[in-house]
């Protein structure tokens, strides 16, 4: 069954900046050089930062995560600790990205939103050529992005290498002016609005989405001109983590779906598509026949529960670059389709975005976690959670072009388990001496409360670790947390990216 091309619709609604923006009265920033360093020092804990907090990585531009530039809409690098970006009317950098119609995962907003209440400004350092000139912020609290749902706010920009501080929760006065409040999904930055026949670039040090603190607390750690930011802790629980729950391809046929060898495609059928090749990067094939945009691999499974195994992952790239456009070059997205025991009507799974080249990522979703089906999937639409699956297909892609695709492991995993005792490790992405770390555990039910594991332990630089035993607990799926402090610095708290099921 060949699903119907809807990439063209997959466009969210764009915001076009005209020169009438120059008239605006936007948010009053502070453009401040660098001073020089003091003799004397004084000591800032650094604000609350979105990415630091809810990524356990800030936007500073030192690894490819920080942003993924296949959602900038003109030409942008990430080398030397720096975002470049080339500058023309149109130039919107996606800080918080998010696309209507598709599974979010990753970074997405519509999965990790930003809670406006906890960080409420935008600081950033940018050199650019320009004076006279503004830039603007954008927020949607929908993932439709549409003018109904979003605010923004003005600046002005000045020559040279500065330091904007850009208070968002004050008036909002882009599109339909919704305030910097709730859940935002979406934050773009347009570092400079320039008239047709302008173009230079823009080169961002480092951006904060941030909370309340001193003069510079919005500063990366380090030393700023007479002031100190110290840094606040950074927790990362490293496991139990999803790669470590039972596969279901083992479990049922001995190996894993990892195809790098043809072993792996024993029992599986590729349908409008050729194989050309196996190797480190997987099984590689093109998009071939009369139905380009509708490359079918179809799974050999037998009958299992979708409550249990409901981790999906995909390593998986293209040539090419990255575009929804429903012609060729375009439908870089993937979807999993599946079938009910009950029903012989395939259940079409919704939008899975595959981005390009160093932005591809390894693609991680709970399909028990959301609405995983299409808007136009078919009735009866009876969705994965506590279902039970009979049939399962993977699409790689709907570009209706003779694309080369790449695809090196597809998972589906229950929840990690371990019997009477397991091991919780982590890290201090921001380690200093003296961290202390407070382990905690929780069972999955709604109602279940957080209980101390471990209190004051000593924490390392790298990996850490706390032993969890369930011999004095009931036996259950449990979540767990790690707080850690820093020597007079508040605490911080990650929650482990999955929960374990504990036997006794």
């Amino acid at each position: 069954m060949q699903h119907r091309l809807r990439t063209t619709r997959r466009r969210t609604a764009s915001v076009v900046v005209t020169a009438a923006l120059a008239a605006l009265v936007g948010t009053t920033v502070s453009v401040v050089p660098t001073p020089a360093p003091a003799s004397a020092a004084t000591r800032e804990v650094e604000s609350p930062d979105f990415a630091s907090q809810v990524h356990g990585d800030p936007w500073d531009y030192s690894n490819v995560e920080d942003q993924n530039t296949d959602e900038v809409n003109n030409s942008s690098s990430l080398r030397d600790g720096k975002l470049r970006v080339h500058l023309v009317g149109d130039t919107a950098v996606s800080l918080v990205s998010t696309t209507s119609g598709s599974l979010p995962y990753g970074r997405d907003g519509g999965s990790r939103s930003v809670n406006a209440s906890t960080y409420r400004s935008l600081s950033f350092s940018m050199d650019q050529p320009f004076s006279k000139q503004i830039g603007a912020v954008y927020w949607w609290t929908c993932r439709e992005k549409t003018s109904a749902c979003g605010g923004g706010t003005t600046f002005e920009v000045t020559a040279g290498s500065h330091l904007y501080d850009l208070a968002l929760s004050k008036a909002s006065t882009l599109q339909a002016r919704k305030p910097w409040s709730g859940k935002i999904v979406s934050v773009r930055l347009d570092p400079v609005v320039l008239p047709t026949g302008k173009s230079g670039t823009a080169s961002i040090d480092w951006v904060r989405l941030h909370g309340s603190g001193g003069a510079k607390a919005a500063y990366p750690p380090g030393t700023h001109g007479s002031t100190v930011v110290v840094p606040r802790p950074r927790p990362v629980v490293d496991s139990p983590n999803p790669d470590q729950g039972e596969d279901l391809a083992t479990t049922q046929r001995g190996r894993p779906w990892d195809f790098t060898s043809p072993a792996a495609m024993q029992g599986a059928t590729l349908r409008n598509a050729t194989i050309t090749g196996y190797g480190s990067s997987g099984m590689t094939a093109r998009n071939s026949g009369s139905a380009k945009g509708d490359s079918q691999l179809l799974l050999p499974v037998s009958r299992f529960s979708a409550s249990k195994y409901h981790r999906l992952s995909i390593d998986y790239t293209y040539d090419g670059r990255y575009s929804l456009a429903g012609t060729p070059g375009g439908g870089k997205m993937a979807r999993l389709i599946w079938w009910d025991a009950t029903s012989s009507v395939p259940q079409i799974g919704n939008d899975v975005l595959t981005y390009s080249g160093r932005n591809a990522r390894r693609i991680s979703i709970d399909l028990n976690k959301q609405d995983d089906l299409d808007e136009d999937a078919l009735a009866p639409r009876l969705g994965w959670s506590k279902r039970t699956v009979s049939g399962l297909r993977f699409d790689p892609n709907e570009d209706p072009g003779a694309l080369t695709w790449h695809l090196k492991a597809l998972h589906l995993r229950a929840d990690p388990s371990a019997v009477g005792k397991t091991t919780v490790r982590f890290h201090d992405a921001a380690w200093v001496s003296g961290t202390t770390a407070t382990v905690s555990v929780a069972r999955t039910a709604p109602t279940a409360t957080w209980h101390a594991i471990a209190r004051d332990v000593p924490v390392t630089k790298g990996s850490n670790s706390v032993v969890f035993s369930v011999a004095d607990r009931p036996a259950s799926s449990y979540r767990i947390r790690v707080t850690l402090t820093h020597p007079g610095v508040p605490s911080a708290t990650a929650e482990a990216p999955s929960n374990i099921v504990m036997h006794h």
